[in-house]
């Protein structure tokens, strides 16, 4: 992005003197559905493409209308919930998301009125529709020129991931898309290459994610089984951390007995240990937590406002990766039947923290307090520092 495009779209946050502060009523649909929504339309990124006006011809006439016009679009509808988040004129009203709701349902019948749902894949979708609505191909960015892939040369894979991934990006991509490294090795290979003292050959492959999820009750034993074998004192109470949370997202597991890779380099199946790392980070970070039916909040989250990703991700694009805090999604209740979502939103405007539950907007002064008030977070977004 041009450096004069990049000024245009932080100007359009300028014109709020105040956050607008509007809600959005419940309208019987999933009760995920409304925090999220408040969520998204607090990312000043996703505030500044939607709102500018140059923007809107390519959110109208978007991938899918190209394709078939009749086929419901995504982002025209959030397009609509954002203008009216955003909305001046009504500041402290409400509104009900009947269209984006509807458009959900035609859309993916996994999310229809009446269904339980999953507000895991409710989030994931929404980010992947509307990049895949508003992708962009990137011609400048092809090398037809490229070698041929090799898995065992870390630049080699690097470089054929990415002449696929900079072709199609999107306003998503830009934003909410990090990358992961995954390394595999054959334990054959190592134990034959070093009785030989040479390196070990390593495959590489490389992915992207838009949220990473983190299932508590794995990280709590994985980081307890740490406990035990590095001879340190397990932690007794029912709670982990997010440094619990990065540390089991990248540690080693051994692919053995069914589940063996085929490894190119011995020509045979094989015992391997797998590796999966954030190669580099989003700009928007989105941490989704793992709860199992019997256990919503047995499991306490030890979150920060602020949040060191240094240590976790593997290229760095400043000193220090430092992430703020500025949306967390909560769930109250314990059984099916009886849960509700409640949003906890950072304004952008003058960065003071209110809670978003349906209709009803209010300041907040401690976030970590009213956050344990109304249950334990289920989705948190942190927002990448500026460090120069």
């Amino acid at each position: 992005m041009e450096k004069k495009e990049k000024e245009s779209q932080e100007n359009i946050l300028k014109i709020y003197e105040e956050p607008t502060l509007i809600g959005l009523n419940n309208i019987g649909a999933q009760s995920f559905m409304n925090p999220i929504l408040q969520c998204l339309c607090q990312t000043p990124s996703l505030i500044n493409f939607f709102l500018k006006d140059s923007n809107k011809g390519v959110i109208m006439n978007n991938n899918i209308v190209k394709e078939n016009r009749n086929r419901p679009q995504l982002s025209p509808e959030f397009l609509k919930i954002i203008k009216k988040l955003w909305d001046k004129n009504k500041k402290g009203t409400s509104f009900s998301p009947y269209d984006f709701m509807e458009t959900v349902e035609k859309m993916n019948r996994f999310f229809k009125k009446g269904q339980a749902g999953d507000y895991k894949d409710f989030i994931i979708y929404i980010l992947e529709q509307i990049h895949k609505e508003l992708k962009r191909s990137d011609n400048s960015q092809n090398q037809p020129n490229i070698q041929p892939l090799n898995q065992y040369d870390r630049n080699s894979a690097f470089s054929f991931f990415m002449n696929d991934f900079q072709k199609i990006c999107s306003i998503i991509s830009d934003e909410f898309y990090g990358i992961t490294e995954s390394t595999n090795v054959c334990l054959y290979c190592k134990n034959n290459y070093s009785s030989q003292g040479l390196d070990c050959p390593v495959c590489y492959n490389y992915g992207i994610f838009n949220c990473l999820i983190f299932p508590l009750e794995e990280v709590k034993n994985f980081r307890n089984e740490n406990c035990v074998n590095s001879n340190t004192q397990i932690i007794q109470n029912n709670s982990v951390t997010l440094n619990d949370c990065f540390c089991y997202y990248q540690k080693t597991e051994r692919f053995t007995g069914e589940n063996k890779n085929y490894c190119s380099i011995c020509k045979q199946l094989f015992d391997s240990d797998y590796t999966w790392r954030i190669y580099s980070s989003p700009n928007v970070l989105i941490l989704v937590l793992k709860r199992g039916k019997n256990n919503r909040n047995n499991i306490k989250l030890d979150f920060t406002e602020t949040l060191n990703l240094t240590q976790f991700v593997e290229v760095k694009d400043s000193p220090q990766i430092i992430y703020n805090l500025y949306g967390v999604i909560t769930l109250v209740g314990q059984s099916e039947s009886k849960t509700h979502f409640i949003a906890f939103c950072k304004s952008p405007i003058n960065n003071k923290w209110y809670r978003y539950n349906d209709a009803f907007v209010n300041p907040i002064i401690d976030v970590q307090k009213e956050i344990i008030n109304f249950g334990n977070p289920q989705i948190l977004l942190y927002q990448k520092s500026k460090i120069l």
